[in-house]
């Protein structure tokens, strides 16, 4: 299973990798094995009926960030908002739906988890980006505006941002 998921990895020619009867746990193993485990953590911040975004790297992005050692997703996603954001008073309203995505870094398949939350503060937005995070822009995206993001960012996103805008409207300050 490990050698199959490898060479499926490694050849370009390859489109499809067909799993067959895998079970979980196998599957889970192979992971395991295979990728670096990166877990994250980021929020969606409501402020007026809109979200906070950012753009790191000329993409349109959301505030996250790596968990560090001995701190909790709650905890992280805090810190990383107001890193990259500079935006303070923060606070969790919910979880959302994790987001999954796969990359190679430094020759290394890396799998990440992010762990969102949806946010509010009551200090309002502040434009601070974290620049040496390669963050240049700090900006609201209204209802209007959600599909122009969508078709720029990452995607896993696009399986995020239809789940957080039925309650964007339904926080307040």
């Amino acid at each position: 299973m490990v050698l199959k998921i490898r060479r499926w990895l490694d050849d370009e020619t390859l489109e499809n990798l067909d799993l067959g009867d895998i079970d979980g746990e196998e599957l889970a193993c192979a992971v395991k094995q295979i990728f670096r485990q990166a877990p994250a953590a980021g929020g969606v911040v409501v402020i007026d009926n809109q979200f906070v975004a950012i753009e790191r790297n000329g993409i349109p992005d959301l505030p996250k960030g790596h968990i560090e050692k001995g701190e909790s997703p709650e905890v992280a996603a805090l810190r990383e908002v107001e890193e990259e954001t500079g935006i303070t008073n923060l606070e969790i309203i919910k979880e959302l739906p994790a987001t999954w995505h796969c990359y190679l870094l430094n020759n290394q398949w890396t799998i990440k988890k992010t762990s969102w939350f949806l946010m509010r503060t009551k200090s309002g937005m502040k434009n601070i980006p974290q620049t040496e995070e390669g963050i240049t822009k700090v900006y609201l995206v209204d209802k209007e505006h959600v599909k122009n993001f969508e078709e720029k960012t990452f995607a896993s996103l696009k399986t995020l941002i239809p789940s957080v805008l039925p309650v964007i409207s339904s926080v307040t300050k």
